[in-house]
């Protein structure tokens, strides 16, 4: 699937590219041709990434400053789903909180985490997110929460599951690869907490250090 899917995104990212460089388009179509090519290069990574998956190649990762990717994706997310600023509540534990993790990976992973808090989630804050250090293992974490209706008991054993989706437009695949990905970063991901009033998925980022072998968080 991923290989068909390769061959028509190709085409869609070529012409995209071709109408960008007309000199009739209006600043509106200038926009929508900056999407185009936004997306597909966005969908080429997700193809990539499950590609990757197949074939259990490992990811790059790299030692990332949390505080500032987060902001950053925070900026991105809430822009592209028009969300207020109340919309978005951030607690830090720490500062200069650290993870070891490939960049284009963690956001493929977040913005599902993301979107998913975001369908269900009912009240403002629509998301929260908490990041600090486990005082048991020393490992830094990213909790995803909503203000949602929380996961029916029966159903959580099968969240993580390949094809398994209470959507009709779902794929199945979105907590699945999320899963995968973590796992290929040396990372975990679960679901924390379940409650009537919302969900928490943690991300458990592995070890990083300062390049000498020191741990940092």
């Amino acid at each position: 699937i991923a290989h068909e899917v390769r061959n028509p995104l190709g085409a869609i990212s070529h012409a995209g590219q071709l109408l960008s460089e007309s000199e009739l388009l209006t600043m509106e179509d200038k926009r929508l041709t900056r999407i185009i090519t936004e997306h597909s290069r966005r969908v080429n990574r997700i193809i990539e990434n499950v590609l990757s998956l197949s074939r259990r190649e490992a990811a790059i990762p790299e030692t990332i400053e949390l505080r500032g990717w987060l902001d950053r994706f925070i900026e991105e997310f809430t822009a592209r789903n028009q969300l207020s600023h109340a919309a978005v509540q951030v607690v830090m534990q720490t500062d200069n909180l650290m993870a070891l993790f490939d960049p284009g990976q963690l956001h493929q992973i977040m913005w599902n985490l993301c979107e998913n808090a975001l369908r269900y989630s009912k009240r403002n804050p629509l998301l929260e997110f908490h990041c600090g250090i486990r005082s048991e293992t020393g490992r830094s974490y990213i909790d995803v929460i909503d203000h949602g209706r929380g996961i029916p008991g029966e159903m959580v054993e099968q969240l993580f599951e390949p094809f398994f989706t209470t959507e009709a437009k779902g794929s199945g695949l979105g907590l699945y690869i999320a899963r995968e990905l973590c796992e290929a970063n040396r990372a975990s991901l679960n679901l924390h907490a379940n409650r009537p009033g919302g969900c928490t998925f943690r991300i458990n980022f592995a070890y990083a250090d300062d390049g000498q072998g020191h741990a940092i968080s």
